[in-house]
């Protein structure tokens, strides 16, 4: 499915399974709690960052 990042606004494929690249990012859990403000899927490259 095409989307767009509400953080960056580039568009990306998401595939909304556990097959998906973004299962693999390791995430703090204060960042996942942080990124519900964005009520969406954030694209590869701010998702990464946001991993730092």
């Amino acid at each position: 499915m095409k989307k767009v990042c509400p953080k960056c606004g580039k568009e990306f494929e998401c595939v909304h399974s556990v097959d998906c690249w973004c299962v693999k990012v390791n995430l703090t859990d204060e960042t996942r709690r942080k990124l519900k403000v964005y009520n969406d899927c954030l694209c590869k490259e701010c998702l990464e960052a946001l991993s730092r």
